[in-house]
């Protein structure tokens, strides 16, 4: 799992993540250059890198791209305000997901041995994964989590989610980078009572040359009747959870207000669009004359 990075990680392109990225990099006031990037949003001052530049998004209500701008724009604000919470305040601002989404069909939590829970880079990402953990201790007894991530830049939430669910719920979170011998490192810590969390959602355009035993998955976006578009991503889950003797589960969001957490059968995972963190890599490039302004 990473922040979105200033540099241009996928294309040479003006994207409106790294827009937003460049704006808060400029400034010490984080508040305030909220406040002007959403302004200048509402002036349409970026609508040449909105969702509706998207092919197969044209169709998509105002409304909704708006609302893909805002969770970019707090997305990229979020870690630059958490770290000024106390531990207890964290951890009630994770939990303050559980009103804006509601778990519906949960199943295969209570497979024996460790569990594997393929997810997606949603905008409350963090907050999901930190209840999810919080849950599987309170219900399974799992005390120890590994999250998977590129490594590609420092993620300050991770390393704050991993202080407060050892202070608040006495679950271990060990942040895994994919690189090197990390399987063998992961299968050393495989009990019962392990979760590995993997984001398998990253668009392949965002790796470079793929490793041969990285697999295709597919990610389902949607947004409406309609407005549906799939996006090929690099996985390896498949084979690694079935090499760990794991129970292989997806968590997924088939709309907007509600979790999945269902059986890995080969099928796509689900996430609205506009909640989708890597949704401005859809957009082609913005048209010269709405380019925006430094």
């Amino acid at each position: 799992m990473n922040a979105v990075s200033p540099a241009r990680t996928f294309a040479a392109q003006a994207r409106f993540d790294t827009v937003v990225a460049e704006a808060f990099a400029a400034t010490r006031t984080t508040r305030h250059a909220r406040d002007r990037l959403i302004a200048r949003l509402h002036r349409g001052a970026y609508d040449g890198l909105l969702l509706r530049q998207a092919e197969g998004f044209s169709a998509l209500p105002e409304a909704s791209e708006r609302r893909a701008a805002l969770n970019a724009i707090d997305f990229a604000f979020e870690p630059l305000v958490l770290g000024s919470l106390s531990v207890a305040q964290a951890d009630a601002y994770f939990a303050g997901i559980e009103a804006v989404l509601r778990v519906g069909p949960a199943e295969g939590l209570y497979r024996p041995g460790p569990l594997w829970l393929d997810t997606v880079h949603h905008a409350c990402v963090f907050s999901v994964l930190y209840r999810m953990a919080a849950f599987l201790k309170a219900r399974r007894g799992i005390g120890t989590v590994v999250l998977l991530h590129q490594g590609l830049r420092p993620e300050p939430r991770l390393g704050l989610a991993a202080n407060v669910l050892a202070r608040m719920h006495g679950v271990a979170l060990h942040l895994l980078p994919l690189r090197g011998h990390w399987f063998a490192e992961l299968a050393r810590r495989a009990t019962p009572d392990l979760a590995v969390f993997s984001l398998c959602d990253m668009p392949r355009e965002a790796l470079g040359p793929i490793p041969a035993r990285r697999l295709r998955a597919r990610l389902d976006l949607h947004a409406g009747p309609g407005l549906r578009r799939g996006v090929e991503t690099v996985s390896g889950s498949e084979v690694f959870a079935r090499r760990l003797g794991a129970a292989h589960l997806v968590l997924d969001y088939p709309s907007r207000d509600r979790i999945r957490v269902r059986p890995h059968d080969g099928g796509p995972a689900l996430c609205p669009v506009e909640d989708w963190v890597f949704w401005p890599a859809l957009v082609a490039r913005g048209r010269p004359d709405t380019a925006p302004e430094a």
